[in-house]
C-alpha cells in the first residue's frame, strides 16, 4: 500500500453511538495505522440538552427514555458498563463546553495536541458514560486533562480567550458545509464518501484500504 490516506472523523463528547464505535476506529488504527492519519474533528450535535428534553426529539420519552435507549444501545455494541444513568445524573447542558475542552487539547503545540488529543476526547466521552460525571464542567475537564499529564494552563487559557469555543464554531461551520448528518462520521476525499452512524466493521476496513491502494471513490471535480 504506497499512500498514507489522511480523512477526517467527526463525533460529538455526548454521542453514545460514537462511543461504541471507538473499538472500530481502534481496529482500523492497529491494522492499518501505519498507511493513515486522522483529522479528529468535532460534530456537536448536542448544543442545548435542555432544548432536546423539552422540545426536541428527546420529549416525548424524557430522562427515562433517553436513559433506558443509552443503555441499549451501548449493550448492543457490547458496552454493559454503560447504566445509561449519566442523563439522570450528571446531565450536561451543551455538548459545546466538553467540545471546547477536546479543541483546547488538539490545539497543544510540539505535537502533543495531535498525539494526546485522541486520548483526551476518548476518555472525557467514557467519564460521561461510565464515570457519570458532568463533561460540561470545566473542573472535570481539567481533571481529566491533569490524570493524563496535559497543561492545566495552556489548556485554561484557550478556554478563557475564546480560541477553543472559536474552533468548535469552525468545525459547526464545516460540518454545515459538508452536510453531515450526526455523530460518528467519517468523511472521504474533501466529502466525495463518507460513512455515517453504526455500520459494520468490514465497510470501515474495506473502505479505508481501497482508498489507501489508491482507489478513489471516483467523484468529478465538475
Amino acid at each position: 500500500m504506497p499512500g498514507r490516506l489522511k480523512f477526517s472523523y467527526w463525533s460529538d463528547p455526548l454521542c453514545v453511538w460514537a462511543l461504541v464505535a471507538q473499538q472500530k476506529l481502534e481496529r482500523v488504527l492497529a491494522e492499518l495505522g501505519e498507511h493513515i492519519r486522522i483529522d479528529y474533528r468535532v460534530v456537536p450535535v448536542f448544543g442545548s440538552v435542555r432544548w432536546r428534553f423539552a422540545q426536541g426529539p428527546w420529549a416525548k420519552d424524557g430522562v427515562d427514555g433517553r436513559v433506558l435507549a443509552t443503555r441499549k444501545i451501548a449493550e448492543q455494541g457490547g458496552r454493559t458498563d454503560v447504566s445509561g444513568e449519566c442523563w439522570r445524573r450528571a446531565m450536561p447542558s451543551s455538548s459545546w463546553a466538553p467540545a471546547a475542552a477536546i479543541k483546547a487539547v488538539f490545539a497543544l503545540e510540539d505535537g502533543r495536541g495531535e498525539e494526546l488529543g485522541p486520548t483526551y476526547q476518548r476518555t472525557l466521552r467514557e467519564r460521561f458514560f461510565v464515570g457519570e460525571s458532568n463533561i460540561a464542567l470545566r473542573s472535570v475537564q481539567l481533571e481529566v486533562a491533569e490524570e493524563l499529564g496535559l497543561p492545566r494552563e495552556a489548556l485554561e487559557q484557550r478556554l478563557d480567550d475564546g480560541s477553543a469555543l472559536a474552533a468548535v464554531c469552525e468545525d459547526h461551520a464545516e460540518k454545515e458545509r459538508l452536510r453531515l448528518q450526526g455523530s460518528p462520521t467519517y468523511v472521504f476525499d474533501g466529502g466525495r464518501a463518507m460513512l455515517y452512524g453504526n455500520f459494520d466493521y468490514g465497510i470501515l476496513r474495506s473502505t479505508v484500504e481501497e482508498l489507501v491502494r489508491g482507489a478513489g471513490p471516483g467523484g468529478s471535480a465538475c
